[in-house]
């Protein structure tokens, strides 16, 4: 993702229009009850749900009963699904929205007390995010040792992103923010990183 931007789809989009072609098949699967469907979509999906979950919440066990409820709701709920564009975002949000349910319930705190939902006002070129990837890239042992000492929020942000490739669009869902918060908090997380990778 290194290179310049290109007017032409990049091998990686070509990429990630297939993989979420063949997702939402697996959902319209689902949808008709086939297990074995389900089954490949629990193996593509749960590895990356845990290390998400992972991120935010230190409960190892608490993380894997959220994958392990949201999966048993969508098969006992199969035949009530509905045709989605993105199972990955569908699972993300709903994931998600679980995990804080559960964490709400055991009366933990889910978000930092120093992390106010202040945004500044920054903007991300398509420049600064090509270096933002590049960056990643090369510094990813750094990086993640970084990621635990920024804001919990900031490090959901970096992780949708980067580690699991969702749009501004799809993370704003996912945290229940707008597109606009979504780069300004993405702005203010890489800046964070640098300081604390220096």
């Amino acid at each position: 993702m290194g290179s310049p931007v290109n007017l032409f789809i990049s091998r990686s989009q070509k990429t990630d229009l297939r993989t979420n072609s063949d997702d939402v098949a697996l959902w319209q699967s689902v949808r008709k009850g086939n297990d074995l469907a389900f089954s490949n979509l629990y193996q593509r999906f749960s590895n990356l749900l845990f290390n998400y979950g992972m991120h935010f919440c230190y409960n190892r066990e608490l993380v894997k009963d959220c994958i392990q409820e949201l999966f048993t709701n969508i098969w006992n709920r199969r035949e009530t699904l509905t045709e989605i564009d993105s199972v990955k975002h569908y699972l993300f949000t709903s994931f998600r929205n679980l995990l804080i349910q559960h964490i709400n319930r055991n009366r933990k705190l889910f978000t930092d007390s120093n992390e106010n939902d202040e945004f500044l006002d920054f903007d991300l070129s398509v420049e600064d995010e090509l270096l933002a990837q590049d960056f990643m890239k090369e510094n990813e042992k750094k990086i993640i040792n970084g990621l635990t000492k920024i804001s919990k929020r900031q490090r959901e942000i970096l992780i949708l992103k980067f580690f699991n490739d969702l749009s501004y669009a799809e993370i704003a869902s996912i945290m229940s923010i707008t597109p606009a918060a979504a780069h300004n908090l993405m702005s203010k997380a890489l800046q964070c990183m640098r300081v604390v990778l220096r």
